[in-house]
C-alpha cells in the first residue's frame, strides 16, 4: 500500500467500519446473538462493502486490507529505512482489537477472509490440515517475506497478492493464486489465513491473551463436544482440552450457536 493512503478519506472510513463491526459482534458474541443466517448475512455484506464496493470507491491498490498494513510498514521499514506512523498506529490498533476480542477482525472484516468462509459453506466434503503443518508453513512464508524485504526488496505476496481481486487487477500470477485460494476454501478453512497470512501469524501470536474467547463453564458443560464438530478450525478442540497454546479462532460463533446448554460455553473475559 503505498504512502498516499494517509491521504485518502475512505481508508479513515473503512477502518472505522472495522472497529465497529468488531464492536458489534463482540455485543453478539456475548449474546450469544450469532446465528448461523446472521453469520451468512455478514460474509456476503462484507465481502461486498469491505470488498467490493470499498475497492471500486478506493483508487488503484490502496483499498486496505489487515496484511496490507503490516506489508506497507515491512516495506518502508526494511527497504526504504522510514517509518510510517499512520500505518504502525492502524496496526496496532487492528492487533489491539485481536487482544480484546480474539480474530474478530480477521473473521468479520477482512476481505478475502470473509470470502473464504463464505465459500467454505458450501457442502463439499471439508479437510482440516493439522495446526502445526499450516502453521510451520505461515512461519516459512513469514520469514521469507522478512528476508526477501530486507535482502532484496522482494516483496512475494505482491507478486499473488489475492486482495487484488477485489480491484479485478488481475495479472497471471494473481489470477492463479486468487483461483487457487478460492477452490480450496471450498474444502479447507480460510487456506490464506492458516497457511500464508502475515497479518495471521502476528495475529495467532497476539490473541493468544486476548481477553474475550470461547470459554467453557466445566460445572455444566455435559462433555457433548458439539462444540468441536461445530468449529470449523482446530481452535475449538484446544480450548477444550484446555491447552495453552491454540490454534487460529477466527470468532465466528459456531461453537456457541452448537452448544446446547445455555451458560456452558460463552465469548465471555473469564472463565466460569
Amino acid at each position: 500500500m503505498p504512502d498516499q493512503m494517509t491521504l485518502n478519506p475512505l481508508i479513515l472510513v473503512k477502518f472505522v467500519l472495522w472497529i465497529a463491526v468488531v464492536i458489534v459482534v463482540t455485543v453478539l458474541l456475548r449474546r450469544r446473538k450469532v446465528t448461523s443466517r446472521v453469520r451468512l448475512a455478514f460474509l456476503i455484506g462484507g465481502v461486498l462493502t469491505f470488498g467490493f464496493i470499498f475497492g471500486a470507491l478506493i483508487p488503484g491498490d490502496l483499498n486496505p486490507n489487515p496484511v496490507a498494513s503490516l506489508r506497507t510498514l515491512l516495506t518502508t521499514a526494511l527497504v526504504r529505512r522510514q517509518f510510517m506512523l499512520p500505518v504502525a498506529a492502524m496496526l496496532v490498533v487492528l492487533l489491539l482489537t485481536v487482544l480484546i476480542s480474539n480474530k474478530s477482525i480477521c473473521g468479520w472484516g477482512c476481505q478475502l477472509g470473509l470470502l473464504q468462509d463464505l465459500l467454505h459453506r458450501v457442502p463439499l466434503p471439508k479437510w482440516k490440515p493439522p495446526f502445526w503443518l499450516s502453521n510451520i508453513v505461515r512461519i516459512v512464508a513469514f520469514v521469507a517475506l522478512v528476508a526477501g524485504l530486507a535482502a532484496a526488496g522482494l516483496d512475494w505476496i505482491g507478486v499473488i497478492d489475492p486482495f487484488q481481486l477485489f480491484q479485478f487487477n488481475f495479472t497471471l500470477g494473481v489470477g492463479l493464486f486468487s483461483a487457487a485460494v478460492l477452490v480450496t476454501s471450498l474444502f479447507v478453512y480460510r487456506p490464506w489465513c492458516h497457511f500464508l497470512c502475515p497479518f495471521g501469524l502476528l495475529g495467532w501470536l497476539v490473541e493468544q491473551g486476548s481477553l474475550f474467547r470461547p470459554r467453557i463453564n466445566r460445572e455444566t458443560c455435559k462433555e457433548c463436544q458439539l462444540c468441536i464438530k461445530a468449529c470449523p478450525g482446530q481452535a475449538m478442540a484446544n480450548f477444550y482440552d484446555g491447552k495453552k497454546i491454540h490454534a487460529d479462532c477466527f470468532a465466528c460463533g459456531a461453537c456457541i450457536e452448537a452448544c446446547p446448554r445455555d451458560g456452558a460455553l460463552g465469548w465471555r473475559a473469564k472463565a466460569q
